[in-house]
């Protein structure tokens, strides 16, 4: 922590704080614009950090369904300087990065078979994989693979530092292992055959001008100079247990979001607002191909 002046904090100095540093002013603007595109959000409630066992506070959990489908979004806002903005270097994807789950819920049946006698039901929860054409994240494009916020000090060397951006990336991610627990109970009116239809997916979020990307090739090559964007994809390859101790499924969530808020609204403009942006999330053709893969 900086050292502080001995003087007083005074109403002027607290009102610089709220109009231009304050990341729950920010917060609160995110909030607003999900709210005005109708996604239902959570907003500053607390979970169980799964690795301390310590209460801690989310930003905000925000949840869009349309008919059989239904999109969750873990979201960390971070009202970042415009003078220590966000540098993501990114490389192509692999193609084994290439892939993006969703969870079918369904009924469950019972099963007569000795290992599901003793485990009682079949888990809620099918997991299928979507790859290649069918994800969302396709290979060959770039994906972020180290992050970091870059700025000069008062002397004019340059600076960099990733602690403040990891600790909200950590954030996001440990906040998606409760709503991974809630999808494991999704059901609706929907045919069990067809199943309910959930995914998930984490999002820091900055101002708009503050995220930058540059791109290198497998050799290490620079190949772009920085470029500001809205959005920029992440590989994190982790997954979520869901369900009981005798029935259960693991999510695996490929990739984490950073966006600006012109990027977190584009994206659920064109995923989570009509039918046909949610066939994105979940292509009909893609689940078909999935599925047999699971039943095969």
């Amino acid at each position: 922590m900086a050292k502080l002046k001995t003087e007083a904090t005074t109403q002027p100095d607290l009102l610089e704080y709220l109009a231009g540093y304050s990341d729950f002013s920010f917060e609160l603007s995110v909030l607003k614009m999900l709210r005005e595109h109708e996604v239902a959000c959570e907003h500053g409630g607390h979970y169980v950090d799964p690795v301390t066992n310590k209460s801690r506070e989310f930003d905000i959990r925000a949840t869009k369904t349309i008919e059989q489908y239904r999109i969750r979004m873990s979201v960390e806002c971070k009202n970042i300087r415009e003078n220590f903005p966000i540098l993501v270097s990114c490389v192509p994807r692999h193609k084994d990065e290439s892939y993006h789950q969703v969870a079918m819920v369904t009924e469950p049946k019972r099963d007569s078979s000795p290992i599901a006698a003793i485990a009682g039901i079949r888990s809620r929860a099918t997991i299928l994989d979507l790859r290649g054409q069918h994800s969302l994240y396709a290979a060959g494009d770039p994906v972020g693979k180290s992050t970091v916020q870059v700025g000069r000090t008062m002397d004019g060397s340059i600076t960099a530092n990733d602690s403040e951006l990891y600790e909200k990336w950590g954030q996001c991610l440990n906040s998606l292992h409760g709503m991974a627990k809630e999808i494991y109970w999704d059901r609706d009116k929907y045919d069990p055959l067809d199943g309910y239809l959930s995914a998930a997916f984490p999002f820091v979020v900055v101002p708009n001008g503050r995220l930058w990307v540059a791109s290198y090739d497998l050799d290490g090559r620079c190949v772009s100079n920085p470029t500001q964007v809205n959005r920029c994809s992440c590989f994190i390859g982790k997954d979520y247990k869901m369900g009981t101790e005798l029935a259960s499924s693991r999510l695996w969530i490929s990739h984490l979001e950073i966006v600006t808020l012109d990027g977190l609204r584009s994206f659920v403009e064109s995923h989570a607002m009509t039918v046909d942006g949610m066939k994105k999330v979940f292509p009909p053709d893609g689940l078909t191909d999935a599925f047999k893969r699971v039943i095969s």
